[in-house]
């Protein structure tokens, strides 16, 4: 690693990934490596980035020092509910708006103290979240946002945390509401009354490609897991229209597969401007990395091969 330079070391895997997390958003590659030292127990993770990002990086670092992000959502409701929860109990934070154009970040982004982070956790894991229940979770953003919409036309307050489980890393993000609207909460999100059901697919991915085509034509779809397959949903008066789409769904192939967002966002870039339609996809994946898929259509697949080859040979000249 003779071009990567160490900027930062933590004590926690979970501060190192935040951080990681802002750098990645904001361009900046990044490495963890766990360097415990058995004997004192302390910086075991390392934070290296390319030399050329250095100052970039510490520049980004500096913004939040001092500052862990606990929580994120792209609506200020169910983020400004948990900053109360913990405020109530004696835990300052802060809420961080998206209007830095030298940062990128989602919408509403929840930070506190470095030192109030253990005392968070059982908060983000639900079990200091007193007279809340979680009523669903999800695995993608806009998967939950409809449904907190969902809950929002029925008056139905709403907390929403990002959860990473530490062993496997893989995300979910649930839904919580108050106790006493649980059972109104999860009437409204099963039964989905005013959506109508406008197609089933055999897998997510597949699920996942119909709710981008559907949402590029301005239709919301909700997906539903159910015993013969992935369930689409739409709102009704966007039944037909959802059904003309998806009757003139494209025949869709997996070109490749990255583990870096920055990376896959910059190919489909790349393809775009070649004429060619590409859907990034993330899938769900227990490891470490973060596993996107992206998708042409079959007859522009060698083409678009021949456009991700060619960056790769330039990339190693």
């Amino acid at each position: 690693m003779e071009e990567w330079i160490k900027i930062y070391s933590f004590d926690s895997q979970y501060q190192a990934d935040v951080t990681k997390d802002i750098l990645e958003q904001n361009d900046v590659k990044t490495v963890i490596i766990n360097a415990k030292d058995s004997l004192f127990l302390l910086g075991e993770y390392e934070l290296y980035v390319h030399n050329s990002d250095e100052k970039k990086a510490i520049s980004i670092i500096n913004e939040f020092k001092g500052l862990t992000k606990v929580d994120s959502f792209i609506m200020r409701g169910p983020i400004e509910r948990l900053k109360d929860e913990l405020e109530a109990n004696d835990i300052t934070s802060v809420i961080k708006v998206c209007r830095n154009p030298r940062y990128v970040l989602d919408n509403y982004e929840l930070y506190v103290a470095n030192e109030d982070v253990q005392r968070v956790v059982p908060f983000l894991t639900g079990e200091q979240l007193k007279g809340w229940t979680k009523v669903i979770s999800c695995t993608k953003t806009t998967q939950t946002r409809f449904r907190v919409e969902i809950l929002n036309h029925y008056h139905i307050p709403s907390i929403v945390i990002k959860k990473r489980d530490a062993k496997f890393m893989k995300s979910e993000i649930n839904i919580y509401v108050k106790d006493e609207d649980v059972n109104l909460a999860t009437e409204s999100l099963n039964e989905l009354k005013g959506w109508a059901k406008v197609h089933t697919v055999p897998s997510a991915n597949m699920a996942e490609l119909i709710e981008k085509q559907l949402g590029k034509a301005g239709i919301k779809a909700i997906i539903k897991n159910a015993p013969e397959g992935f369930e689409i949903f739409v709102e009704g008066p966007n039944c037909e229209n959802a059904k003309t789409t998806i009757s003139q769904q494209k025949s869709w192939k997996l070109l490749e597969t990255f583990t870096s967002n920055m990376e896959a966002q910059y190919a489909a870039g790349l393809l775009e401007s070649s004429g060619i339609e590409a859907v990034t996809v993330f899938r769900d994946d227990i490891t470490m990395m973060v596993d996107v898929d992206i998708y042409v259509e079959e007859f522009q697949l060698d083409k678009a091969s021949e456009i991700l080859k060619n960056i790769s040979t330039t990339d190693n000249e």
